[in-house]
């Protein structure tokens, strides 16, 4: 995870000022353990339940995709646990799943819906929601079949309709 994705934005919500933050690659990239040492460590946080969004945008600078994330820091700043939204048993299943050359239609399903359950369980909380209207990169432009409304209709969030009344 070399240098800064010139399409990539991460927003962390701050509690304290009720808002999303633009957070630097490099703090992400050190936070999730990708840099020197693997330490994982996010500066100046508070302890407890973290949630940040990483936005990737299209070429023309409209957003492609939101990939939420949730954490546990200690108080210390360090990752304490990422969350996934799986007990053991599922998350062995999932991984297992993962491995397989020819799944089958079950497993397939399976997988998704363990899948889902992961992506569900790290969405930002509802009073986030009004904040990241406003802070999100790219929302305007955001087209319609992109990955981005994945995320943006499990927060509520509905695309505008262009047919005519």
């Amino acid at each position: 995870m070399k240098g800064t994705p010139e399409n990539t934005v991460i927003l962390h919500w701050d509690e304290c000022h009720t808002a999303w933050m633009e957070l630097p690659w490099r703090e992400w990239v050190r936070f999730r353990g990708f840099g020197r040492g693997g330490l994982s460590l996010l500066a100046g946080a508070e302890a407890g339940e973290h949630y940040f969004l990483v936005c990737v945008l299209g070429d023309g600078g409209e957003l492609a995709n939101v990939i939420p994330h949730r954490y546990v820091l200690s108080t210390d700043g360090r990752l304490v646990h990422g969350f996934d939204g799986l007990g053991a048993s599922e998350r062995e299943e999932y991984y297992r799943i993962q491995t397989l050359l020819l799944p089958t239609i079950e497993d397939s399903e399976r997988y998704n819906e363990l899948g889902s359950c992961g992506f569900t369980a790290n969405l930002p909380p509802l009073h986030t929601v009004q904040p990241l209207l406003r802070a999100m990169p790219g929302l305007a432009g955001a087209q319609g079949g992109a990955a981005c409304w994945d995320f943006l209709s499990a927060i509520g969030i509905c695309r505008a309709s262009t047919r005519a009344n």
